[in-house]
C-alpha cells in the first residue's frame, strides 16, 4: 500500500485504522491467487459506511443549484432530503473543524473556538437552500434568556464567531450569531428575497460581519516593514493599493464595519506603522475606541 500511493508506514497505518473506525473488517478468507500480504476488507453488515456516501463540496452545490432550479415538486423534495441528511460545507467549518484538525498531525487551530450544536445546523442549511423561514431560539449578547424569533434566513457568515444572516419578516439583514442559537425549526413558510438583494454583495460591504456603520471612503497609509507586508495582503475586495516612495504604502477602502477595521488596525503587525489619512471621523473613532482601553487598565 505504501508503494502503490507513495506514502509513509505511519500513514498507511492511519489509514487502516480509519477502515477500521468506518466498520470494515479484514476478511479472513483467502483467494487461492493472493500474494501472502494481500489482505480483503469486508463491509460490515453489507452496508457502505454513511461517510463513504458523503458528499464533496461541489457536488453539494451542483444539488444546492439544482434544488432552486426549474424542477418539479418531488425532484426538489428528493434533493432537499439528500442535501439535509449531507454534512454541509458550512457544517464543517462551524462543528466539525474541531474534530478534522485532531486526526491531522500538521494542522493546529490557535485563538477562540465557538461551540455550535449541530442539530441548529443542519436546520439552518435547509432552510437556507429552501428559502424557508426558520424559528430560532437566540439569546441575545446582554440579554439574560433566550427568546424565540422567525428569521427569514439568507447565508452564513464566518469570522471570530460564526453568523447567520437574516432578516425579521423582510425587514433589514442582521447577525445572529451561531453559538448563541439554542434551538432552530423550520417552519414550513417560505419567502423571497428583496428584488436586487444579493448576499455577496451585502457581505462585501463591510470590512467585517457587522453593517451597522455607514459606508466610508478610507485612506491607510503603511509605512517601512509593514509596508512590505500590507502589499501581500487583500484587506477588502475594494481595496486600491499604491507605492509611495521605497518605504510607503497608499491603501484605499470602501466600506463599514469600522470597529472591526480598528481592531485590525490594532494588531501588533502594524503598531506605529499604519496611519489613518482619510477620513477624520474615522481617525475620531479610532481615538475614543483607544481612550475606552485605557480607562479599564
Amino acid at each position: 500500500m505504501a508503494k502503490r500511493t507513495e506514502r509513509s508506514r505511519a500513514t498507511i497505518e492511519r489509514m487502516l485504522a480509519g477502515l477500521s473506525e468506518l466498520g470494515l473488517e479484514v476478511e479472513q478468507s483467502r483467494l487461492e491467487a493472493d500474494h501472502h500480504l494481500v489482505k480483503r476488507w469486508k463491509l460490515a453488515e453489507g452496508s457502505l459506511p454513511p461517510e463513504l456516501l458523503s458528499l464533496e463540496p461541489a457536488e453539494k452545490a451542483s444539488l444546492g443549484r439544482l434544488v432552486h432550479s426549474n424542477v418539479d415538486e418531488n425532484t426538489r423534495l428528493a434533493i432537499s432530503k439528500i442535501l439535509a441528511g449531507s454534512s454541509s460545507l458550512a457544517k464543517n467549518l462551524a462543528v466539525d473543524q474541531a474534530e478534522l484538525i485532531s486526526r491531522t498531525a500538521h494542522i493546529g487551530q490557535v485563538g477562540p473556538k465557538i461551540t455550535v450544536n449541530a442539530d441548529v445546523m443542519r436546520v439552518l442549511e435547509v432552510c437556507i437552500q429552501g428559502f424557508e423561514e426558520v424559528r430560532i431560539l437566540y439569546r441575545a449578547r446582554g440579554k439574560p434568556r433566550a427568546t424565540w424569533r422567525i428569521v427569514q434566513p439568507q447565508g452564513l457568515l464566518f469570522s471570530r464567531f460564526g453568523y447567520l444572516v437574516g432578516s425579521i419578516r423582510g425587514g433589514l439583514s442582521r447577525t445572529f450569531r451561531l453559538d448563541l442559537i439554542q434551538k432552530a425549526e423550520a417552519t414550513g413558510s417560505y419567502y423571497e428575497n428583496q428584488a436586487g438583494w444579493d448576499f455577496k454583495t451585502w457581505a462585501s460591504e463591510s470590512f467585517g460581519v457587522f453593517h451597522g456603520d455607514k459606508i466610508l471612503d478610507i485612506k491607510l497609509r503603511f509605512t517601512g516593514e509593514a509596508a512590505k507586508r500590507a502589499e501581500r495582503i487583500i484587506f477588502h475586495p475594494t481595496q486600491r493599493s499604491e507605492k509611495v516612495g521605497k518605504d510607503s504604502l497608499l491603501v484605499y477602502l470602501q466600506c463599514a464595519g469600522h470597529r472591526e477595521l480598528i481592531h485590525e488596525l490594532c494588531h501588533p503587525d502594524w503598531l506605529g506603522a499604519v496611519f489613518i489619512e482619510e477620513p477624520g471621523e474615522l481617525r475620531a473613532e479610532m481615538r475614543n475606541y483607544l481612550e475606552q482601553v485605557l480607562e479599564n487598565l
